[in-house]
């Protein structure tokens, strides 16, 4: 494993800015996952895997955001206007972890309609999916 690298204090106004622009692009992508909540069969197996990865990586990524902030709290010299730029961070960080969670939570549950759980169910399966109200794909016999 590569040794942890610890940014300089300096840092904070970049690791804000991208923090910000990050949950720009993570919430514009919940949306279009929200889209696709009425539409599960609209991806494929591979889609929500690679979505469950990348935002599984990103989840690793903000731990590091936030051991970096962490490291940076407890500079017993920080200036006022530093300590309120850190508080920012430590609140994008804990929206992104948010917004992190929301995007998990919900390829979880798209993964249950997937075009390839719809084309692998039998007609019986889609019959009574329809029937109950399900889509369909997301119903399995017990």
């Amino acid at each position: 494993m590569p040794e942890r690298i610890w940014h300089p204090i300096s840092k904070l106004e970049f690791f804000i800015d991208h923090t910000r622009r990050w949950a720009v692009d993570v919430r514009e992508h919940l949306e279009t996952l929200e889209e696709a909540r009425a539409k599960p069969h609209v991806l494929a197996d591979s889609d929500v895997a690679r979505i469950k990865r990348v935002y599984t990586e990103q989840a690793d990524d903000l731990t590091l955001f936030e051991e970096q902030a962490a490291k940076w709290g407890e500079f017993p010299d920080l200036s006022p206007s530093r300590r309120a730029k850190l508080t920012i961070l430590n609140e994008q960080i804990a929206g992104l972890r948010e917004l992190n969670r929301k995007v998990l939570g919900l390829a979880e549950e798209l993964s249950r309609g997937t075009i390839d759980r719809v084309m692998a169910a039998s007609d019986e399966e889609l019959g009574l999916a329809a029937l109950l109200g399900e889509r369909p794909g997301a119903w399995a016999p017990g």
